[in-house]
């Protein structure tokens, strides 16, 4: 099984496949919890964004948005999940 991924991660699906099934489920769980914040603070930040006027625009929030970028930790879960899937579950 072969999977390229398209962002930088810190394992490869080979890695990920020969991690135990109960490591990769908790990961999965973690990589989730972490997204879910993650995707609060964006919104969080986005609104910020909005209520200010064009003068205003805070350039290191603006940052902070770019480098959130929410695809990686998407990537990973899918990554671990088709490692589970390699063992069957």
């Amino acid at each position: 099984m072969e999977y390229n991924a398209r962002h930088p991660q810190p394992f490869t699906l080979e890695q990920a496949i020969a991690l135990d099934p109960a490591v990769a489920r908790d990961e999965i769980a973690r990589l989730q919890n972490s997204l879910s914040h993650l995707k609060r603070t964006q919104d969080e930040l986005q609104e910020y964004l909005r209520e200010l006027s064009p003068e205003e625009e805070d350039p290191e929030v603006c940052q902070a948005i770019k480098e959130n970028e929410i695809t990686m930790h998407d990537e990973r879960i899918f990554i671990l999940k088709l490692a589970l899937t390699h063992h069957g579950l």
